[in-house]
């Protein structure tokens, strides 16, 4: 089949497996991974006062058993504290740690060479026009 006419569905997949990859190996030297990486990037960008584990799952797009395994592990390496919430204790508040703090403009950097690699030799509109191309799918298939 002619790589052109791949379905986008497959050029996406083709494209997050690399990225997941290449993110993986950067991300080793500090000792998280990918999706640990993404679960701490929603946690240091919300606006939320008290996040939960159903905020993770929503916004990450992730079901409950994952999340549960990456704030388990999460917890454990020491990123983040996980505390019965005092309304509702099969709740958990999630918070940050001093440790992940000080991970976080690495694990940011690493995140910013890897988008600045996969959108190398485009201009500011092409990846503007990506970016809303982006939000659009992403929307079009998070839709019942």
């Amino acid at each position: 089949m002619n790589v052109k006419n791949q379905p986008i569905g497959f050029k996406v997949k083709q494209i997050n497996n690399v990225y997941e990859k290449d993110l993986n190996e950067r991300l080793k030297t500090i000792g998280i991974t990918a999706s640990q990486c993404a679960v701490l990037d929603y946690l240091f960008h919300t606006d939320k006062e008290e996040i939960n584990q159903i905020d993770v799952e929503k916004n990450l797009n992730l079901k409950n058993p994952t999340v549960t395994g990456l704030l388990k592990r999460l917890d454990e390496k020491g990123f983040i504290l996980c505390v019965p919430s005092s309304t509702d204790r099969r709740r958990k508040k999630i918070y940050l740690t001093e440790k992940a703090y000080d991970i976080q403009r690495r694990m940011e950097a690493d995140r910013k060479k890897m988008d600045k690699a996969l959108t190398r030799g485009m201009t500011k509109r092409e990846i503007s026009a990506m970016h809303k191309a982006l939000d659009k799918m992403l929307y079009n298939i998070a839709e019942p």
